[in-house]
Order: C-alpha cells, then structure tokens, then sequence
C-alpha cells in the first residue's frame, strides 16, 4: 500500500483526540495493577504520528484484505522495570488483564547477545472503541495495542540504538548509505554493550539475594523483607511482638521466606482493597494467604484488615468536562407519588446534610447554595422537581450534577431521572445510577410499554403478539431481551433451565432497567420468520430503548464469549455464561449513558 503524502489524513484531529483517552485509559489500567503489586517501574506511552504510520504503509507490508498484515502498534505503552526478574512477572499481569494476540521475544543462543525484547500485542477492548470513528480502521490498523516490557539499563540502549542506527537503516529502498556503512567493527561493538547490561541486570539480582542472606542471619527482618521482595515497600519497622516472635521462631521465619515473589504478587494483585505495602502488612497478607500462623493473626488481622482509601492529589488545574453517566425516563403508578417523592428528598437529605445543616429532615421546599454544592428541592401535589450538585467525598477533582423531576401525566407519574459527572478526565466515567432510582424501583415500582414491573416479578413467558405490542409500544423506555431456549439442549445449559445462560442471575442483575423474557414456541417460530437471518434458536435478542430491531446472538455467540479485560482480583473461574450476562449488562448500561 503506497500512500503519498499528499493524500488525505489517515487520522483526524479527532482521531488521534479519541486514541489518546484510549491510550491514557490502557496505561492507567496496567499502572494501577502494577503499582498494586508493589513493582518499580517507569511507564511510558505514544499514539504514533501521521508521519510514522504513513512510512510505515509505505514499506508495502500491510493490507486491509482479509487474512493481510497490519499496523498493530498504534497505540504502544511501554514499560521500564528496575529488576529483570519483574519482566515474566508483567508478562503475566498483561495476560491476566487483556486478551493476549501474540508475544515477540527475542531468543539469543548460548554464544550469541542481542538486544532482549518483550513485546506483547494484545487486543483493544470494545469499551475503549466506542469513540474512535470507524474510519480508522478501514486502513491497514488492526484494533491491538503494543506493551514493551525492558529494563531501565536496556531502556537507555534501546532509545540510542533507535534513534541513531534502526531508524537509519530503514532506507527508502534505493541503495542509499546509512549512518552505519561501512562501520562494521563499531557496529559489533555497539553490540557488545549489550553483553555488559544483561551481566548488570542479573548481577543487580544476586547483590540483593546475597544481602537479604546476610540480614537473614542477623535477623534485621525488615531489611530481609525488602531485599528479597524488591517490592515498594515502606521504611516502617515490624510491630515488636512479631519481631521477638521471629527471634524465637526460625521455623516460622523459614516458612515465610520460602514464599517466593511472584506468589506475593498474586497475594497483592488478588486483595480488592490495596494499602500502603509496610513491612507488617506483607508478613500480614503472606500469613493469611499461605501460612497461616495463628500467633500471627491474632496479631495483626484485626489493624490490617481494613479499607483504606488514599488518593495521591495532584495540584494540578484543569478544566472540567461533562459525562452524561445516567438518564432514565420511565412510568410510576400514580399511587406512588408521594412514596417516590419522599425517597428522593431522603436521598438528597442525607448525602448533603453536612454542608447544608439547615436543611429540614421532613420534606419540603428548599434552595441552597454554596461553593460546589447546590440544592433546590419545589415540591407541590402535581410536581417534584430536584436539581443537586456535590463535590465528591471520594474522587479529587470530580464534581456530580443530579436531577430529577415527577409529573402527573394521563393517569400515571413520569420520573425523569439525570446523574452528570463533571471531572478532568473525560471518556472515562462508566454508567452511575442514583440509589433513589433503585429504592423507587424497589418500594414503588415501575410501570414500561404498559407491563407493570417490581422485585417480586417473575420472567414472564410472552406469546409473539404480547413482545410485538412491548416492543413497538411508544411508552416503552426500558430496553427488552429475550431468551429463547433451543429445541434440544446441550449438557452445558442443563444447568441454566435449558437456556444459555442464568436467566435468574440476569433478571436480578437489570432490575429495574431493562425487562428479561421468554418466548413461547409459536412466538419463537414468527420472530424467525420476521429477524432470523441465521437461526435464533437458543439464542438472545436484545432490542434497544428506541429499537424496534434486534441485536441477536446466536448460540455459539453466547458459548464462544470471553471477558476482554478482567480484573485479577475476582477470584473465579472465568466461563462464557459469565462473561455474556456481563456483555448483556453493559449494553443495558450504554442504553441509559445519552
């Protein structure tokens, strides 16, 4: 593919705009399960330029025809480790956390040095698509993302070596001399810098295996912790007991030493709360994962186990952006006004009763404002409007604007219900409902395309006129899926009633903002004739909020599913029924994100 430069842009302003927040959000997600796991390193990460992707093209490898090769570093992170030992350590971070396409690994010979390389390609989460405009991607760029995992001493040979001899060799393929012609000799010894940095890195490990030896014997636990972790780990001292306990207890010390790094890793990557990692709590988390002493519980379980939210605060000013995180219009039974009007004010009283202490428990009219916090509550018989905003207790620098608003319409009350956050970080906000509109949910209920739902309702099995009226009904605001069990069924739905996946566990998980059906037999067969392209036989139709045609997914949609991106910290086994209800739940939340 020869592309001049006179063409057209291949990216945008608002292309490269839109992969940036992608590449921020990649790399914030890999900084956060690293500094987690207590790991030096540096990061590091670039969207590449027009002129980098056009030189590219232009060597005539790439193709967008199926099955050709394409571009799969647009966006690279890159990441520097202190110790050599860390690199298989993030090789697996990365797996557990994306979905892995390839590795690229240098392999060197017994006699042979060359430059190590680890580079892993991985796929781009769909989350992080949803902004990027389709047009990227008729070009040669597949939707990957390159992590490059060095040591800091190789970092600096690298970055030389790039900028000064690979970026020199690429040529334009007319014979022309680079910087290097003719420079064999200094080109080998160029090389041979390698040699050195490698006996670096893997002597840096033996220094602080043989130290930690040595504090070992002169029993300076602490110091032993951290030269053989080689984790971030604080400068506190062990509580005294433990030290005296230690003293007079080398089995136990044995114990816990034989825990190896990448064991403390998991330990830390699996807690879903992370503290600062002090000496205390590393023997802590290693004696409840692994040993188990009881001494030692009884010591420190209670101190340590507790949530702790810490924020590093950046002085730094930007301006605030809007995400619209929640909107929701939908019917209430007329009866409830008054019920749906009191949890509203209640909600509004206790996350704002601290600013505005004057503020009545009981409701009525109100309007106060202050810096970052407003409220303004007018309430009538036929009327509720409120309109909230509050700096967040949680989050440093983000700002929620909520409304709601009741009105009496044709027999039955219209809530309309708004939740916008206003942070620096744009892109980045995923669906929030307010509680109030769960609670109402819960103690008033909703009425949708004229089908009143509350917690105790079932799944409703619906014949084809019964779904054709829901879902063409003007009044309807809630997405519908419906669940359509195969004519025979395999032994891996048996568990779930014959359907694909747990109809129970999603009813439970959309209640309240999408309706969760069955279909009967002679329903099953007109929704073929009318959206089957390919069979919907065991298969899930979603229609959205304003949607009178189907997302389907087939059977082997639904078996083939996979989580993109997992979190190491959820302890189970990760199974395709799992991860479409998962898939399922977050197109219901984008339907309510507008």
């Amino acid at each position: 593919m020869n592309i001049g430069e006179g063409d057209i842009r291949l990216l945008s302003d608002r292309d490269v705009e839109e992969l940036n927040h992608v590449r921020l959000a990649l790399q914030q997600a890999l900084c956060t399960k690293l500094n987690n796991a207590g790991i030096y390193f540096h990061s590091m990460s670039r969207v590449k330029t027009e002129s980098s992707v056009r030189k590219k093209l232009a060597k005539g490898k790439y193709s967008s025809e199926g099955g050709g090769k394409k571009i799969q570093d647009l966006i690279g992170i890159r990441i520097n480790l202190f110790y050599s030992e860390d690199i298989s350590i993030c090789e697996s971070i990365l797996e557990d956390t994306f979905m892995l396409d390839n590795w690229s690994k240098s392999d060197n010979g017994e006699n042979q040095f060359g430059a190590q390389k680890c580079n892993g390609v991985f796929k781009l989460p769909s989350k992080y698509l949803r902004n990027i405009p389709s047009m990227v991607w008729e070009h040669p760029i597949d939707q990957t993302f390159e992590v490059q995992l060095r040591t800091i001493l190789f970092e600096g040979w690298h970055e030389i070596e790039h900028e000064m001899r690979y970026k020199y060799k690429l040529g334009d393929g007319e014979g022309e001399q680079d910087l290097w012609t003719g420079q064999e000799k200094l080109s080998r010894v160029m090389n041979s810098i390698i040699a050195n940095l490698e006996l670096c890195d893997w002597s840096i490990v033996q220094i602080f295996d043989s130290i930690n030896a040595a504090q070992l014997e002169e029993k300076n636990w602490e110091n032993a912790l951290r030269s053989k972790y080689r984790l971030r780990i604080t400068q506190d001292h062990l509580k005294q007991e433990l030290r005296d306990y230690f003293d007079n207890n080398p089995e136990v010390v044995k114990r816990f030493h034989s825990v190896t790094k990448r064991e403390l890793v998991n330990i830390l990557l699996n807690k879903k709360y992370h503290k600062e990692l002090t000496p205390d709590r590393v023997i802590y988390l290693i004696n409840k994962e692994i040993v188990k002493d009881e001494y030692i519980s009884s010591l420190l379980d209670k101190e340590q186990f507790v949530r702790v939210s810490s924020k590093e605060i950046k002085p730094e000013i930007k301006p605030l952006v809007s995400d619209v995180v929640y909107s929701q219009t939908i019917y209430l039974p007329e009866t409830g006004y008054e019920k749906a009007c009191a949890i509203i004010y209640d909600w509004a009283y206790q996350h704002i009763k601290t600013v505005f202490t004057q503020m009545p428990e009981n409701m009525t009219n109100v309007g106060y404002e202050t810096i970052g916090y407003k409220l303004r509550i007018n309430y009538d018989g036929r009327s509720f409007i409120m309109d909230m905003q509050q700096i967040s207790n949680d989050e440093p620098g983000v700002i929620w604007h909520i409304t709601a608003e009741l009105i009496h319409i044709d027999g039955r009350i219209l809530l309309t219900a708004r939740n916008v956050c206003e942070t620096i970080y744009s892109r980045e906000r995923h669906y929030n409902r307010p509680k109030f509109m769960k609670d109402i949910f819960y103690q008033v209920g909703y009425i949708d395309g004229d089908i009143m739902l509350n917690e105790n309702m079932g799944i409703n099995c619906m014949n084809y006129e019964e779904l054709h009226k829901l879902i063409l009904n003007q009044s309807r605001h809630l997405p519908v899926i419906v669940l359509v069990k195969p004519d025979v069924i395999p032994d891996w739905a048996i568990d779930c009633d014959g359907y694909i996946i747990r109809t129970d566990m999603l009813s439970k998980t959309l209640n309240g903002i999408s309706h969760v059906l069955t279909c009967d037999s002679e329903c099953k067969q007109l929704f073929q004739k009318e959206f089957g392209k390919e069979t919907i036989d065991g298969a899930v139709m979603f229609f959205g909020i304003n949607s009178n045609y189907p997302v389907i997914f087939s059977m082997e949609d639904i078996n083939q599913s996979f989580f993109e991106e997992v979190s190491h910290s959820i302890n189970e086994d990760i199974e395709y029924e799992k991860s479409f209800r998962y898939t399922l739940r977050e197109m219901v939340c984008d339907e309510f994100q507008r």
